[in-house]
């Protein structure tokens, strides 16, 4: 039995190690991600403002239920993207920051859901990553 190998033997296992080694950390990544993606939105959605509802239309709770994910995979990289959908995209701003009223004089008071749920996204998957 011969104990050695040459360079090339060498260097071709050490790629194919690295290459499944690679693989595995992009798979157990990729679904840490994806989990904090489903948190994430979950947490947005406890903590969005729930609308009254009005006569326009608008039904009671419609901004908070609309929230949604989107997962994007393209090249190892994987992108979650928690937003919500339907023609209420424009309240995000202006709840997340508060705005003027009509009267042009007196604000309302910002409710901030989108920023607590990315920070605590942002440290889950920052904690997530180290233990890999």
């Amino acid at each position: 039995m011969n104990d050695t190998i040459t360079a090339d033997e060498l260097v071709t296992t050490l790629m194919d190690y690295c290459k499944g080694y690679t693989a595995e950390v992009r798979e157990k990544v990729g679904e840490c991600i994806e989990t904090v993606g489903e948190e994430a939105l979950e947490e947005v959605k406890r903590l969005a403002p729930v609308y009254a509802g009005s006569d326009k239309g608008v039904a009671k709770g419609a901004y908070r239920r609309n929230w949604t994910y989107l997962i994007e995979k393209s090249n190892g990289n994987i992108t979650v993207t928690v937003h919500v959908k339907g023609r209420h995209y424009r309240l995000t701003h202006l709840l997340e920051n508060g705005h003027l009223t009509r009267n042009g004089i007196t604000r309302t008071r910002p409710i901030p859901h989108i920023s607590i749920a990315n920070d605590h996204a942002q440290q889950k998957v920052l904690k997530l990553l180290e233990e890999i």
